[in-house]
């Protein structure tokens, strides 16, 4: 992946953190008066980073994903380290 396609990403991952996109009429995404293509769209669905709710693109929330990879990465050390416990 690009640097430039790796920015565009991020970018529109921090405008979906101050709100949904919204479906235009004729096609493709908007959010304010920033058109996005649907193609883009398709790539943050495709990463498991963003979903569709009714006419809207959200971004997902990571709280269930990254709980859970902590509470196993803290179990591992327990593990490795039975005097922690």
């Amino acid at each position: 992946m690009s640097d430039q396609k790796k920015y565009q990403e991020r970018y529109l991952l921090r405008l979906l953190e101050h709100g949904p996109f919204e479906k235009r009429p004729r096609g493709g995404w908007r959010f304010g008066t920033k058109v996005i293509s649907e193609a883009t769209v398709e790539s943050l669905l495709a990463s498991g980073r963003a979903e569709i709710v009714g006419p809207k693109l959200k971004l997902k929330t990571a709280a269930k994903t990254t709980a859970g990879a902590r509470r196993s990465r803290n179990e591992r050390l327990a593990k490795q380290f039975p005097s922690l416990e």
